[in-house]
């Protein structure tokens, strides 16, 4: 499992977790699309200290 976290919220990598019907996929959605765009922002260092490479972003966030 695979866990962002940033501010007081956390992205995990195993589905659609943070609620039920609709708008949980809504927020979930949302929610990784802004971890995604926070980390693309991020220099190849910093990425690199945290151990994820550029191109294994969008598999991080979204798991696939």
């Amino acid at each position: 499992m695979t866990t962002i976290n940033y501010g007081r919220q956390a992205v995990r990598n195993e589905g659609f977790t943070m609620g039920p019907g609709l708008i949980g996929r809504v927020r979930s959605y949302l929610a990784r699309s802004r971890a995604e765009r926070q980390l693309a922002q991020l220099d190849d260092r910093l990425l690199a200290d945290i151990g994820v490479k550029r191109s294994e972003i969008s598999r991080m966030v979204w798991g696939s």
